[in-house]
């Protein structure tokens, strides 16, 4: 429960864009599809609705995306099966079929005046408190949404509401329950903290040799030394090899000719617009402005519109309702009333910018890197296989690394990690991606061969060459009988902190007990550490009013024992190790609650979000009697598969 009120308390008053409880099921955006060889064959049906194969996988690939972006890198199709996506993804796509089927069973409908009340009222597409068609036209654009999608998703969110909302709205817990989570997830306590360092330990007794041969012999393992390769390897870089392709002026000339179209600047106009909610108001608004009056004005003397000034537009940048319209506007001309969804429309034109093509001089670089671009893959296969042949012919790997111009690099020692023999990592100028094909290849090699020609990405390929191997091995006792010794005492003192921490617990009855105690062996007492359920569930917790460099109960208890503490009844301890030993805590002082209203309102909101939320699963699992689903596990599979 704490970790979904963790989450909820940094969602809750996030606003879903159409306001809908169920909003979640909802899929948005236009993305890739996964073809396959049984792209025909559904995922799944829903009762009479079928869920496609394209549309789980775009689906899938939308929430793949947005992994990747948060983990910033790739993320495994293994990982994805460990995650549980591709049945996360399905199950959303089967409660949204459901929905949409049950909404249709109940016959419900909504106006077109609460679907544009619904438009009007969303916060992104304001500006200074009034709705702004621009922006919200830009907003459709830029996230691939068309207003007719959009105005249809509206009006399937709306009927949403009326469906699940009497079933869910309302229900929560009584008003003492929440009190009683409330007051317990945030009732402070202050701990006492005793630390015995392992840095700090005198061992009883020293390690005798027969003490350091039987602690070798039982952790042999912690002594092999890896595998070290000599490598020499040769880097062959695309993006340089491109710098060698000719390019003509009649190429140049050609392809300029060839895309024209993409340097034509189309006609550009700088419109304002206002809109009223009926063909009668914006009649009166037409009225003042054919006299002369701005459309500033006009909107405060007619009341009830809208005004935007949209600044420079293109024709296929406004909506097909209006385009002709307006650019067959003079400057300075009104547009007749134009009635859309969204209410009637007047349109003015302030200005023309006209349109013009970019001459070949002000492209002439984009356009040779990109013919480069063009030619450069026969040209570089080329090379490659020049390389290949030569190698097969017996020339020696650093002979045509210089005829080509290509780096060569020489690695003297390198293990499967990527490592060398001091554990620092070599081939650092090379991303992860590329070293680890790398390290495959020169492990995968005997000695004295080398590989062909490897691509590691679109820009980088490499040929790594076996000059040495260094089998793993495991010293004898004499070789490393130092750092036997060391990793025994390390061990004996870890082994002495645990004693001593144990010691401590079962002797303190009292916080004077506790200080005794830790004067007595030495270690280090700390008091007055404050923290509530709340604080020790967040991911990072930091308190603007505290000295940064206060160190927080969390930084110094594992999570383990951090939950132990808050078991404790008052003066009494428990121990559990920590990064740098064991600690034994004592609950030093339970702070009186102090009710805050605001948050405690705040938290409210937060139990009835989560209420809400598991009742509308609760409701749709009970829609499910009424359209049977039936998962196609083949195709499911198939797509889990997939790389």
């Amino acid at each position: 429960m704490l970790q979904s009120l963790r989450e909820q308390s940094g969602k809750w008053f996030v606003k879903v864009l159409f306001g809908a409880i169920i909003a979640s099921f909802l899929v948005w955006g236009v993305g890739d599809v996964i073809h396959s060889y049984n792209a025909l064959r559904p995922i799944a049906k829903v009762g009479k609705h079928a869920i496609s194969y394209e549309e789980f996988a775009h689906a899938l690939q939308q929430q793949v995306t947005q992994l990747q972006q948060a983990a910033k890198g790739r993320v495994s199709p293994e990982q994805l099966k460990q995650m549980g996506v591709h049945g996360h993804v399905l199950d959303k796509l089967v409660n949204q079929a459901i929905l949409e089927q049950e909404l249709i069973r109940s016959n419900l409908s909504v106006s077109d005046a609460l679907v544009r009340h619904q438009v009007h009222s969303v916060p992104q597409f304001q500006h200074n408190g009034a709705f702004d068609k621009r922006l919200f036209e830009e907003l459709l654009r830029h996230n691939g949404i068309s207003e007719k999608k959009f105005i249809e998703d509206i009006r399937q969110s709306l009927l949403t509401q009326q469906l699940v909302n009497p079933l869910v709205k309302g229900i929560s817990l009584p008003k003492s329950y929440r009190e009683v989570i409330y007051q317990t997830l945030n009732e402070d306590r202050i701990f006492t903290v005793v630390r015995i360092s392992n840095s700090k330990i005198k061992p009883s007794k020293k390690a005798s040799d027969d003490d350091l041969k039987t602690s070798y012999n039982q952790n042999k393992e912690q002594y092999a030394v890896q595998e070290f390769r000599k490598v020499t390897l040769v880097l062959i870089d695309n993006k340089a090899l491109m710098k060698d392709v000719p390019v003509t002026e009649e190429e140049l000339k050609a392809e300029y000719e060839k895309r024209l179209a993409n340097f034509s600047i189309p006609e550009k106009r700088f419109v304002k617009n206002l809109t009223y909610p009926t063909k009668a108001l914006a009649e009166d608004a037409l009225k003042s402005l054919q006299k002369g009056r701005l459309m500033s004005a006009v909107v405060r003397d007619v009341k009830g519109g809208d005004y935007a000034d949209q600044g420079s537009v293109t024709k296929d940048q406004l909506p097909e309702a209006v385009a002709d319209i307006v650019f067959a506007l003079e400057a300075g001309q009104n547009s007749p009333i134009i009635e859309t969804q969204f209410g009637s429309l007047i349109y003015q034109v302030s200005k023309i910018e006209p349109a013009y093509v970019k001459p070949l001089s002000e492209v002439q670089a984009q356009l040779e890197e990109e013919i480069r671009l063009q030619k450069s893959e026969d040209h570089i296969h080329q090379i490659k296989n020049r390389i290949e042949d030569a190698l097969a012919a017996g020339s020696k790997l650093s002979d045509v690394a210089k005829e080509h111009h290509l780096t060569v690099e020489t690695v003297s020692d390198l293990d499967v990690k990527g490592l060398d023999t001091k554990d620092k990592p070599v081939l650092i100028t090379l991303d992860k991606d590329a070293k680890k094909l790398i390290i495959e290849q020169a492990f995968n090699l005997g000695e004295g061969s080398e590989s062909s020609v490897v691509d590691a990405n679109s820009m980088l390929s490499f040929i790594v060459r076996v000059e040495k191997i260094t089998p793993a091995y495991v010293p004898e006792f004499a070789d490393v009988k130092e750092k036997v010794r060391e990793n025994w005492m390390t061990e004996n003192k870890q082994k002495e902190a645990a004693e001593t921490a144990h010691k401590i617990m079962q002797e303190a009855k009292s916080l004077g007990d506790l200080t005794r105690l830790s004067n007595k062996y030495g270690a280090t007492l700390s008091s007055n550490h404050t923290i509530n359920r709340m604080d020790a569930e967040q991911q990072t917790a930091s308190d603007p009013k505290k000295n940064i460099k206060e160190e927080s109960l969390k930084d110094i208890l594992s999570p383990d024992l951090l939950a132990k503490a808050f078991q404790l009844g008052l003066e009494q301890a428990t121990y559990g190790a920590v990064k740098d030993g064991f600690a034994v805590v004592m609950l030093q002082k339970v702070v009186p609650f102090t009710p805050d209203s605001k948050k405690i309102e705040t938290f409210h909101k937060i139990i009835d979000q989560m209420m809400e939320k598991d009742l509308t699963a609760l409701l749709i699992d009970s829609f499910r009697l009424n359209h049977p689903v039936v998962i196609n596990q083949e195709t499911l599979d198939h797509v889990m598969n997939q790389e």
